[in-house]
């Protein structure tokens, strides 16, 4: 059979870089990496999002849907700025900008917010010394009514903030999701809508097979590493490191190379890479998972997939080998298979193991 390869974009880029002015992260970021947050302070369901191009180059989005309430309606906002900084200045000094998307004069207010706030959260960003985890700062921010507490989280990229919340633990600010562009044609960050509050995914269903016979399955990429995984006669091998459960789920293996470079910040940066969504798909990063033990890092979290209003439980799990490279594991669920049939897959997800 033939192989499916793991090659992540992560690999061909160094660790070393100064993406926000004046700071300088653990983690690069990379040319098509965004965010967005929910922004509690207005009156409607708002979502603030930032990609980043370069280190010189940002686009900022402001979107709201419509609400459509007896009591007041009020129609969609969606305005996106694309700045340019001076990258020899160790703060934000604007070099250009230009409104790629449609505005009217009573979105002055919203323009000025969008202004503000790359100013605000990269001096904020700025106030925090150098972290390769997670950290917590207590800042004034009158925007968020003073007092607050802000968290930080290496993983996320550009301003690695994950949350603020005011001083009685009210969230302010939160990260909601965060992707990688596959390319320049991928719309995926003008897209984004915000996620449902409602993560049902009905259009996908499994029924286990309880008296399917089990079988051992093994994939080894050298002499000296082979996995091993658990399934049975349900399960149909695609590739050499590919099953495939009907339509209901993917489980895949291999093993990523070592990255010199990267050194030990090659685990990070494969997990960063993996926590964030893909073309047109949004992990829901209220819902991440993310534990390290020793070499092994295991990651669960529900993506949500508004072109076909689908839902998937995905799991992945690296572990860093002797000689530096990364043992890679991934299950992919639909929501409806997974909540209905838990101890099934987590049965399977706990057969995962690696003999060097």
């Amino acid at each position: 059979m033939k192989k499916l390869f793991f090659l992540p974009a992560i690999l061909l880029f160094s660790v070393c870089a100064f993406a926000l002015p004046g700071v300088k992260s653990f983690l690069p970021d990379i040319s098509g990496q965004y965010v967005y947050y929910k922004d509690t302070t207005f009156e409607r369901e708002s979502y603030t999002g930032f990609l980043y191009y370069d280190e010189g180059t940002y686009a900022i989005r402001y979107y709201a849907p419509v609400v459509k309430d007896k009591k007041k309606s009020l129609p969609e906002k969606d305005i996106c700025i694309l700045f340019t900084l001076d990258t020899t200045k160790d703060y934000v000094s604007l070099t250009g900008e230009r409104i790629i998307s449609t505005v009217t004069p009573d979105d002055t207010d919203l323009i000025n917010y969008i202004h503000d706030i790359l100013y605000e959260l990269t001096s904020r960003r700025q106030k925090v010394t150098y972290f390769t985890d997670k950290t917590a700062s207590r800042q004034d921010y009158e925007q968020f009514g003073g007092k607050v507490t802000m968290i930080f989280d290496a993983l996320i990229p550009i301003f690695n903030l994950k949350s603020v919340s005011t001083m009685d633990g009210k969230p302010a600010f939160t990260l909601v999701t965060a992707g990688q562009l596959a390319s320049s044609d991928d719309n995926t960050f003008l897209d984004f809508k915000g996620i449902p509050v409602s993560l049902v995914d009905k259009h996908h269903s499994f029924k286990n097979n309880k008296k399917a016979t089990g079988a051992d399955f093994t994939y080894q990429v050298n002499d000296s590493t082979t996995q091993h995984i658990r399934l049975d006669s349900q399960w149909k091998q695609s590739m050499d490191n590919l099953w495939l459960l009907g339509n209901s789920a993917i489980l895949a293996m291999d093993i990523i190379p070592a990255n010199k470079e990267a050194k030990d910040a090659f685990l990070p940066l494969l997990t960063r890479r993996m926590i964030l969504g893909t073309e047109q798909s949004y992990p829901v990063l209220g819902w991440l998972s993310v534990t390290t033990e020793n070499n092994k890092t295991t990651i669960s979290n529900l993506h949500y997939k508004p072109t076909t209003e689908s839902v998937t439980q995905d799991f992945k799990i690296l572990t860093k080998l002797n000689d530096g490279s990364i043992a890679f594991f991934t299950l992919t669920v639909f929501n409806e298979a997974y909540t209905k049939n838990k101890a099934y897959f987590k049965s399977i997800i706990d057969s995962y193991c690696i003999e060097e």
